[in-house]
């Protein structure tokens, strides 16, 4: 049954009743909740305490530190406020300010919140750490307080840089170290929850990776948001450094947060909340989940006033002169005022449950992955009868070009490019589609790659499966075709395309590795009978292909990267060289161990990285080189380059003032990095593709261990400028110290 059109609860057969009861119970908590808690408000659940309007922090995002202190209720003030009925129900109060530490009668505020009936299930306190001996004390004081009652209590501290950076977002030199006290303190001497607020404006965007890398190292949680526009934080006027993101700015800020998204969070709430902040800033999309203040939460201020919501609620009146319950309920339609007008465009950090609309569509998403799986691509690829390779055909009208997009280094952004250049040059007006894993990250190469009139649809959807079935070719863009589950996908649309009676092509792609299950080696071989045109990379590729086949027909026509590189440096036909060791480098991950055991393999990778830290030196030194290091891949699946090449300046190079490129380069900017550089140590793949295809000085290093590097080098007779990575970890790369001055 279609679901357009279908209320989703009719869209499901009742015989799968988990996900008819799961969605029964959202579709009443939805009609409850934000449907009828709009004109019969409910009690909420959750509480913003701000118990002063003073901050000893000049934070760029927040002009609460220009306030000068007046009212600030007194604990008995606030007893009375919370014997109000509107707080019956309250589970969780959270206390900021301002700085909430500068009030010293901190452990009797939550002496009251403790003894408040009914008891509430949780509490806790957000701190600058400025002053590390008062957050310290009182905060303890606060918690015992919390203990003796049997409230839990969390503290957060706020991380916004590492370093000079924080210190430079605060306002207040110094503030990184008494925040580091702070945060060692409670983590080492406390059993308190401890974590870290990370709050992200304009200035601190190519920082937040380094806060990340702190939080696991340092073995303390870590939670991120974007600073918004808040009337209660008086930064109005702030646009400058709030919500004032570039291009690649905001790429960044997508990219990081589907890297908390995917490898990071463990909370489903606050992942959705990554992944919509990621869409918003990226995509421009309006806010897409729920928020708790949009029915189920109240903010109170140090004056007694209560709003609704922190960010744009106006004050509703005072609760110490006006029943609370009277103020919230009879203000309702301000409420409504801020949910029109407001909640579209927040990007606070606000978490609330999923609701019908959300849990439908991630519901298709999984339908989708469910059906197009590797297992059931091989048991249909079994029933299909395939005629011979389709000749010439027309020019065709429509292309779908599929692959591993949507995780694409900077290499497969370029074979991009070259197919795209390919098909443009048979079918100029040509409507080409491409099918991605993460289309975010796809429609942002189209545009590094000024192909804007390329549509970019998701591989588990409705619209890849009717793609695969009417355009008029399908092509595999490159890339391996290698032991992963993804695999399917490629098959899946091989199958549908032939089903159609239409042309499929393999463009210049490698194959393996395949050792990881008999399943693969099965799934290229089907792939490989199901195209009509099948041009390999390289030589080793053609032999595999022509086992697998019994085919002549096969031609090695190199990288399709080429191509690209190739019109580039026509259009770049020179550059003045610069003192720069170029590092292209990535992280040697498991998928690479093979029968090493996982102790040899840890040894055998720390070993191989010193080994490298060392030739890099010795290259700097002798040369008179600045060592650069340029991300080739900036997307968590598939590792972000620019995580290994911190740790590894740090690490290895520190000394040597190593220049770790934090900005997304694309292809373009990474060939002119070449160009310019004196030498490069090439280790990614296609950065030896590169070098060599621009005809510059470069050195490489087979991580594959005689895989696509040493194939590519084999094929172009450059074997003597490269390393393998078990050669490395041994010391044998001296003899290519010899070749330096001649290569370079």
């Amino acid at each position: 049954m279609s679901a357009r059109g279908t209320h989703p609860l009719l869209a499901i057969p009742w015989r799968k009743a988990k996900a008819a009861r799961e969605l029964a119970a959202l579709c009443y908590r939805d009609l409850r909740v934000n449907g009828l808690g709009q004109i019969f408000p409910i009690a909420p659940h959750t509480l913003n305490l701000l118990v002063n309007d003073i901050c000893n922090s000049k934070c760029q995002m927040c002009l609460i530190w220009e306030q000068k202190r007046d009212k600030e209720f007194t604990t008995d003030e606030l007893a009375n406020i919370l014997r109000d009925p509107l707080f019956k129900r309250l589970q969780y109060i959270g206390v900021s300010g301002g700085e909430p530490t500068l009030r010293k009668d901190l452990p009797e505020i939550y002496r009251v919140l403790v003894s408040k009936h009914p008891r509430i299930k949780q509490t806790g306190i957000i701190t600058n750490a400025i002053r590390a001996d008062d957050v310290i004390s009182l905060s303890e004081a606060s918690a015992l307080v919390c203990r003796n009652a049997g409230v839990p209590f969390n503290i957060m501290v706020s991380l916004d840089g590492i370093g000079e950076l924080h210190d430079h977002i605060r306002g207040r030199p110094g503030n990184f170290k008494s925040a580091l006290e702070v945060l060692k303190h409670f983590r080492d001497k406390t059993d308190i929850p401890l974590s870290i607020g990370c709050t992200i404006t304009k200035d601190n965007v190519w920082g937040i990776d380094e806060v990340l890398e702190f939080c696991r190292r340092e073995r303390i949680y870590g939670r991120f948001r974007v600073a918004e526009f808040i009337d209660r934080l008086y930064n109005t006027g702030q646009r400058q450094v709030i919500r004032n993101f570039s291009e690649s700015e905001a790429y960044q800020l997508a990219l990081f947060f589907r890297k908390l998204e995917l490898t990071y969070e463990t909370s489903p709430l606050v992942r959705r909340t990554y992944r919509n902040i990621s869409q918003m800033i990226m995509e421009g999309a309006p806010r897409s989940i729920k928020c708790p203040w949009q029915a189920q939460a109240a903010t109170l201020d140090c004056r007694g006033q209560l709003m609704y919501c922190a960010p744009k609620s106006p004050i509703l009146g005072n609760a110490l002169t006006t029943s609370a319950s009277k103020l919230y309920r009879d203000n309702i339609d301000k409420r409504k005022q801020i949910l029109k007008h407001d909640c579209d465009s927040c990007i606070h950090d606000y978490h609330a449950e999923e609701t019908t609309k959300e849990w439908w569509l991630e519901h298709q998403t999984r339908r989708w992955c469910t059906r197009l799986t590797l297992e059931r691509a091989l048991i249909a690829a079994g029933k299909v009868h395939v005629a011979p390779p389709v000749g010439q055909t027309p020019t065709p009208r429509s292309v779908l070009i599929v692959g591993w997009y949507g995780s694409e280094t900077a290499g497969d952004k370029a074979i991009l490019g070259g197919v795209i250049g390919q098909v443009r040059e048979r079918a100029p007006t040509c409507r080409i589609t491409l099918a991605s894993l993460h289309p975010f990250l796809s429609r942002w190469t189209v545009r590094e790659l000024s192909h804007l009139d390329v549509e970019v649809i998701d591989f588990y959807s409705a619209a890849f499966w009717e793609q695969t079935g009417s355009a008029d070719e399908v092509i595999m863009g490159g890339g391996p075709l290698m032991h992963i589950n993804e695999l399917g996908l490629i098959l899946w649309g091989f199958l549908r395309a032939k089903g159609a009676g239409h042309r499929t092509r393999l463009a210049g792609c490698g194959i393996g590795p395949l050792d990881r299950g008999a399943q693969y080696e099965r799934a290229v071989a089907e792939i490989l009978r199901l195209t009509d045109v099948i041009e390999m990379r390289d030589s080793a590729s053609v032999k595999w292909a022509q086992r697998l086949t019994g085919r002549n027909d096969i031609t090695n026509t190199g990288d399709p990267s080429e191509l690209f590189v190739r019109q580039w440096r026509k259009e770049h036909p020179s550059a003045e060289r610069q003192p720069f060791l170029n590092l292209y480098l990535r992280e040697w991950t498991a998928e690479y161990q093979g029968a090493l055991s996982q102790q040899q393999f840890e040894q055998t990778k720390a070993n191989a990285e010193r080994e490298l830290g060392s030739w890099v030196r010795k290259l700097a030194t002798e040369l008179k080189l600045r060592p650069r290091l340029l991300a080739m891949h900036h997307f968590c699946v598939g590792n972000d380059d620019r995580d290994f090449n911190r740790r590894f300046a740090r690490t290895h190079l520190a000394d040597l003032d190593p220049l770790v490129e934090m900005v997304p380069f694309s292809p373009q900017q990474l060939l002119a990095s070449m160009q310019q550089g004196t030498l490069s140590l090439c280790m990614r793949f296609h950065s030896v593709v590169f070098a060599s295809t621009l005809e510059v000085p470069f050195f490489a290093i087979d991580y594959t261990q005689g895989g696509k590097i040493t194939h590519y080098l084999s094929d172009r007779g450059m074997q003597r400028r490269m390393v393998e990575w078990k050669e490395l970890a041994a010391g044998n790369w001296q003899h290519l110290m010899d070749t330096t001055v001649s290569h370079s």
